[in-house]
């Protein structure tokens, strides 16, 4: 299992990920350029189950591989924690990648200087209130997790559920949370240096995309992520050992886009309806006050009534 450190992917059985070098890298994106000078060089070799990796020196942080491009940093993610590369908190960041998908598998645009990451989850407890609970409330906890760590830097990002970041009413990320063959891994796109132009979007988008700008701070792609992660897995255990999963909900219900306020919703075959978001049921469904009755929305869309596309 590769230690903590920055690492290079140079050679292996990568499946969709070819060998990456400092030097294409650091061509791909100023921001790229800036990261490699930071934590380079890289050559101290580690051998790790039949592949190579480069190894630079900034190893302050969780274990995040890098690659120059890819399919989808998930696939490539859960390939290593499958081989025992990767543990809970490693990660793979991509400059690109050919496949990317965000909420119902729609296609993630992955520009270079933009932050493309999937990093291995931990498991649920072996006891208390979290381990039931963790595989319902997961998204929103990851998502809380991240939006508190934007936060401690100045970027205030509300939660749109179930999985996107917003910034003053645009969608500056997204995450996604896949498990298979009991390996969970968090997919996360944000926005740092372009986002698609509201002409280009489609029609039925809820919100507009937009750039994430935290005041005072100039962090690469990869700095972020290194402080993302860090500060991420130290709220992360802080959360499952000090707050129950219900004090947790009350929480991060004050974060929701757009709570208190009337929305358009999408739902499978009932189709739209106006409902007002009121909170988040036990198990991380999003209850909606429809008149006299309330609902709770576990799957679909909500779009506010300012922008409204239908």
């Amino acid at each position: 299992m590769l230690p903590q450190g920055i690492f290079l992917w140079k050679s292996g059985d990568g499946g969709d990920v070819p060998p990456s070098d400092s030097a294409s890298v650091a061509a791909s994106h100023p921001s790229w350029g800036e990261a490699m000078a930071a934590c380079g060089p890289f050559g101290e070799v580690v051998e790790e189950a039949g592949s190579t990796f480069l190894l630079g020196s900034c190893r302050d942080a969780p274990p995040t591989v890098i690659v120059r491009d890819c399919v989808t940093t998930m696939t490539a993610a859960r390939g290593l924690a499958g081989s025992g590369v990767l543990g809970p908190w490693g990660s793979v960041a991509a400059v690109e990648q050919g496949g990317g998908r965000g909420q119902l598998r729609r296609p993630w645009v992955s520009t270079p200087g933009n932050l493309h990451v999937s990093v291995v989850l931990p498991g649920p407890p072996a006891s208390g209130p979290w381990r039931e609970a963790l595989a319902d409330l997961r998204p929103l906890l990851l998502g809380y997790v991240f939006s508190e760590v934007l936060l401690e830097l100045g970027a205030y990002a509300q939660l749109k559920w179930p999985n996107d970041l917003l910034l003053e009413g645009r969608k500056v990320g997204g995450i996604l949370i896949e498990e298979a063959r009991n390996v969970v891994v968090l997919g996360m796109g944000l926005n740092l240096v372009a986002s698609p132009p509201d002409d280009m979007m489609r029609e039925d988008r809820s919100v507009p995309a937009g750039i994430l700008q935290i005041p005072d701070h100039r962090l690469t792609a990869l700095g972020l992520w290194r402080t993302l992660v860090t500060r991420g897995k130290s709220v992360y255990e802080y959360l499952l050992d000090d707050w129950t999963p219900a004090r947790f909900l009350v929480r991060v219900a004050n974060r929701l886009a757009w709570l208190g306020q009337t929305v358009l919703v999408r739902e499978g075959g009932e189709g739209k309806y106006t409902a007002v978001v009121k909170g988040l049921s036990s198990n991380g469904g999003l209850v909606m006050s429809r008149g006299e009755r309330d609902t709770v929305l576990y799957s679909g869309s909500i779009f506010p009534l300012r922008t409204p596309r239908f």
